[in-house]
């Protein structure tokens, strides 16, 4: 009888803090976001849609269903301004124009510097994964989700958005286990697992055989990943290992959330220059007048999001600038 009580307590106190973080997360206020309810509930995970406004006239603005992880904390449980304007910026040929477009264009003599939709994409510390939902509506060949291993919730969470929009977006079970892959990676440890997960969309030109071999990713991600400093040097550690040496680049998101000063944020591109190599070749500004969702609360001053797109040293990309 005592143990039936206590198992009867444990599933109610799991049921308060699942429905604590709901209330926590949720932003019913938000007209951007649709909270689509309990239906959608699976396993403390909630699903949610995401429209971006496309600002070409004749063109339908695009929805994306994203998954939250209750109790996953830092790891897929927020929707974070940077990770929604890389989105935006990934999907509305305007705004994808200003962020990459003097890296599209074709040069005479380092050749064509990027090509879109880039053929491998990887976004670090994915968690509600819009940049890489929207790379993947965008026609990317392959898209590696990968965050740090925290609970099953995370991945379960990737795995529904994958799947439902899939389904929204007519792409085939057998398309979609070609062009996704889900990974587990703790900044600056073994990369193979990432490797594996990417040349399993590569083929030889030659037999249209798999390549098993790929050494480098086309497009990296990584949307409010900055804030703490204590982890810089592991994430570049990965990002300088995986990026693709000649034509690659680095898209780098962030807001300034207050915990550190400003200066100690932006050593992030100071390191990445002198001990990686990795260099800043374009950057925007983007303001968000209606700030960011915080616990509880909505924080004005952390509305704005800097992005800062990287490339390696002896990219093209680089020797364009220095030229």
């Amino acid at each position: 009888m005592g143990n039936d009580d206590d198992e009867n307590d444990s599933i109610d106190e799991q049921d308060y803090q699942l429905q604590l973080a709901r209330d926590i997360f949720r932003n019913p206020e938000d007209d951007e976001d649709e909270w689509l309810g309990t239906e959608a509930e699976h396993d403390g995970i909630s699903e949610l849609k995401w429209t971006c406004p496309i600002n070409t006239t004749g063109a339908d603005d695009i929805s994306i269903v994203y998954h939250l992880a209750f109790l996953a904390p830092g790891h897929g449980d927020s929707l974070w301004n940077s990770s929604r304007c890389i989105a935006e910026h990934i999907l509305d040929p305007k705004r994808r124009a200003v962020l990459l477009g003097i890296l599209l264009l074709d040069n005479e003599q380092n050749g064509r510097k990027f090509s879109w939709p880039p053929k491998t994409c990887l976004e670090f510390g994915a968690g509600a994964a819009l940049p890489s939902l929207a790379l993947l509506h965008a026609g990317a060949q392959k898209v590696v989700f990968t965050d740090r291993y925290v609970n099953e919730q995370t991945f379960d969470a990737l795995k529904l958005s994958i799947e439902k929009n899939a389904l929204a977006w007519n792409i085939g079970e057998e398309e979609i286990g070609r062009r996704t892959a889900i990974a587990g990676h703790t900044w600056g440890e073994e990369i193979e697992i990432l490797l594996k997960a990417v040349a399993a969309s590569e083929t030889n030109d030659a037999d249209g055989s798999e390549n098993e071999n790929a050494q480098h990713v086309d497009l990296l991600i990584a949307s409010d990943c900055i804030y703490n400093p204590t982890y810089h040097a592991a994430l570049l550690q990965s990002a300088s290992a995986l990026i693709e040496p000649s034509t690659g680049i680095f898209i780098v998101g962030y807001s300034l959330h207050g915990n550190v000063p400003t200066s100690h944020v932006e050593r992030f591109f100071t390191e990445a220059k002198q001990e990686y190599g990795l260099e800043v070749v374009h950057e925007l500004l983007v303001e968000y007048s209606e700030g960011q969702m915080g616990i509880g609360s909505v924080d004005e001053e952390r509305g704005n999001v800097y992005l800062k797109i990287l490339a390696c040293r002896d990219s093209v990309h680089c020797k364009d600038i220095n030229s």
